[in-house]
């Protein structure tokens, strides 16, 4: 029996030993999950920080968003414009077109003054063909 007895404390002894090695190992574990939740509460700070630069960032592109808006519109009120002026135009040209010799001097002289039509020797002039 004696024999018996002795594995048995040899069995007992070496559990215990397995089990005590667990326990500082296991010791050591728990420092490492400290340092790891120093490191996810760090890591989250700067989520934090982040999220809070993206939201003004988000607020910065709308206003971006909404002067841009206004400058479309005004570029719209310009080619409206534009176009109006160039279809005036067109209309005044196209106006001329049609007119005599006669209603031409009238215009320029109208416009520019008298002096134009003294310059053009009219058709009711001593030295006209």
């Amino acid at each position: 029996m004696n024999n018996s007895n002795t594995k048995i404390y040899l069995i007992l002894i070496v559990i215990l030993g397995f089990v005590g090695y667990n326990l500082m190992v296991m010791h050591d574990i728990q420092t490492d999950v400290a340092a790891f939740d120093e490191k996810i509460e760090e890591i989250q700070s700067d989520i934090d920080s982040i999220a809070v630069a993206n939201d003004e960032l988000d607020m910065k592109i709308e206003s971006l968003h909404s002067e841009i808006e206004l400058i479309d519109s005004d570029i719209d009120k310009v080619q409206n414009n534009i176009t109006t002026i160039k279809n005036k135009t067109n209309e005044k040209v196209n106006n001329v077109d049609v007119l005599t010799f006669n209603e031409l001097v009238k215009f320029f002289t109208d416009r520019y003054g008298e002096g134009l039509g003294s310059e053009t020797g009219g058709s009711d002039s001593k030295t006209g063909n």
